[in-house]
């Protein structure tokens, strides 16, 4: 390779102009993010990535104009253009490139919303024509819960009646046991006293 000298005054303006670059990168990167809204592990990723991309464009640029010897204006020239870009132009590519994908994105979606139509016109008919069993679907829907709550009612209230009935009947029998022991009781008393008298 031909050893081509350059001057320093030529190689601070390609830093800068390199530094510029960055901030164009820059804003693009914030341009994804803004986007397709990373979380925080994508946007710690996509920070790495810009870094790496940033450093590997650095050196080769240090390379192409210096041949890899790392000067102090070189990186003064590089953070003097990321500053330039940022405080000049930078806002108003990044509006230019919003309006630009806004307007992209609106007429990909009209067009989308175009051809879908004839679909959309068809599935509005469809429902209008079954409208009318979907209204006798519900009612006798509606119907058909009203009567299970009814016999769900009657169940219950059947179910009910026979707890109390046997409850009665469980009732009558334990009293009529008691009745029974106080009788044979009382007749086992009435049997000892009678057997006392007759031996006096």
């Amino acid at each position: 390779m031909d050893f081509l000298p350059y001057s320093q005054e030529y190689m601070l303006i390609v830093s800068i102009m390199g530094g510029m670059l960055l901030g164009l990168v820059w804003d693009i990167y914030r341009l994804i993010r803004h986007y397709f809204k990373f979380k925080s592990i994508g946007t710690f990723l996509g920070d790495i990535a810009y870094w790496i991309v940033s450093v590997y464009f650095s050196i080769q640029l240090i390379n192409d104009i210096s041949y890899g010897n790392l000067r102090f204006f070189l990186l003064i020239g590089f953070l003097s253009g990321a500053f330039l870009y940022f405080i000049t132009i930078s806002n108003y590519i990044l509006k230019a490139f919003i309006f630009v994908i806004d307007t992209i994105l609106k007429v990909i979606k009209k067009i989308i919303q175009f051809l879908i139509f004839p679909f959309n016109f068809v599935k509005c008919k469809i429902k209008a024509l079954l409208y009318p069993i979907k209204i006798k679907i519900e009612i006798r829907k509606n119907k058909a819960k009203r009567q299970w709550k009814f016999y769900r009612y009657k169940l219950k209230r059947v179910f009910k009646n026979k707890k109390i009935v046997y409850n009665k009947n469980k009732h009558r029998k334990t009293k009529d046991k008691r009745l029974r022991k106080k009788e044979q009781k009382s007749n086992e008393r009435s049997s000892k006293n009678n057997r006392v008298k007759k031996k006096n």
